[in-house]
Formats: C-alpha cells, structure tokens, sequence
C-alpha cells in the first residue's frame, strides 16, 4: 500500500489553521524543504510567514497585529484601516483574532514573564515546565472567589485549556502526572515590550471590576520564581 505523504498544499492549509511545531515531523520537514514557496504565497494575501528554526515553529502573522489579544477591559474598538503607502486599499483580515478574558491574560502575561526569567538563567534547560498546582498558585489570587476552592480551580483550569488550545502551553505527560511545558512561540506571540502595557490594562480593569487587592498587588511586583 503506498504510504501517504504530505505536500506544500497540507502546510499551506495547516498554517491558516495554526502553528506548526518541529514535533509534527511530515510537515515540518516539508515546510523548510519549500519554505520559499510558502513564504511567496502567503505574501501574495497580505501573510508574513515566521519560521524559527532553532525554536522549532512557524505561524503566520498579518499586517496589524497578532491574532491573538488580550481583552482586559479595553472595549475600544481597533480604528478602521486607511489606504497604505502606496495608496493600495487595506486588505480584509484573514485570520481571525482570538480575544482572551481577564484570567487568560493574565496567565499569558504571568507565563510570558516566567519565560522570560528563564531565558535568563543559567540552568541550561531548554524548556520551561509549569505543574498544574504551580499555575494555580499564581492565578488563584485573580479569580476573587473569596475561598471557593472549586470554582477557582474550575476558572483556573479553563484558562490553561484556553492557553494549550492556542498553542502557548503543551501538556506533557510526567510520571504519571501531567506538566505544561510553555512553548517557545509564546517569544514571538508576546513581545518583551509589550507586557507592561497589558499589565496596566490588567491592573485598570481588576480596579474597575472591584478583583482582589491581592492580585492588583502581585500585579504591580515581581513574582518569584516557581
């Protein structure tokens, strides 16, 4: 039986739908193979192709933004596009862009900034893992639930559902228990220069919403280390 092989046209496919990660062994290796090609057809539709390598990814990205955003609490609606340079008409957006609620912007931001630390350590791991008990240590203080054990674990259990969905964290299995690894991605998804912004943003809407004092103060300092 001839065995099936993957071609330009799957990773064309694949990318409008997400991420592909060096794990996805077929795809990628016939992504890098025609990578230039890729990269011209997605150009031809307004799409820039990003491919790291040595990370081991490659997502598409258009023109104004990532597809993903955080929705804590600004409801200011993205201003209407104008003519480009060349006096070119904008093109229609092509991915769509996933908002994120409060909790899940804040385990973006909280796991951004983990990475970040752990980019600059010197443990030589190439992976940042999190276990689930070490999430929801530092998410519990933003969920407000005044001690209902359940129903923060619930909140704090769909934001890390919400996260490996979107690519940003991977279940991994650990003797016999389940850890996230933060994927490298999440470099490029989130930019370093960015997180103070969305800090501010977080910090405003959990003062407008009446969130624990607590979280406003995490907010505002430097988590330690798990």
């Amino acid at each position: 039986m001839t065995q099936s092989r993957f071609t330009l046209r799957h990773v064309l496919v694949r990318l409008v739908s997400g991420p592909v990660y060096q794990e996805e062994t077929d795809l990628w290796h016939r992504l890098l193979l025609e990578r230039d090609e890729a990269a011209r057809h997605y150009h031809r539709m307004g799409l820039d192709l990003v491919v790291d390598e040595d990370a081991g990814y490659a997502f598409l990205r258009q023109g104004g933004g990532d597809e993903t955003e955080d929705d804590a609490g600004d409801e200011t609606p993205p201003a209407s596009a104008g003519p480009t340079a060349s006096g070119e008409a904008p093109l229609p957006r092509l991915l769509r862009r996933t908002p994120l609620g409060f909790l899940q912007t804040v385990l973006l931001v909280e796991l951004r900034e983990r990475l970040l630390r752990h980019d600059q350590s010197a443990d030589g791991s190439e992976h940042l893992y999190l276990e689930a008990a070490a999430i929801s240590a530092f998410l519990a203080p933003y969920c407000g639930e005044g001690g209902n054990e359940q129903k923060v674990d619930r909140q704090v259990q769909a934001a890390i559902r919400r996260l490996t969905d979107l690519g940003i964290l991977r279940a991994v299995a650990n003797r016999g228990a389940t850890i996230y690894r933060v994927e490298p991605i999440l470099r490029a998804k989130l930019p370093v220069d960015r997180i103070e912004e969305i800090r501010k943003r977080l910090l405003a809407h959990a003062g407008a919403s009446g969130e624990a004092d607590d979280a406003a103060a995490q907010t505002e300092g430097d988590p330690s280390d798990d």
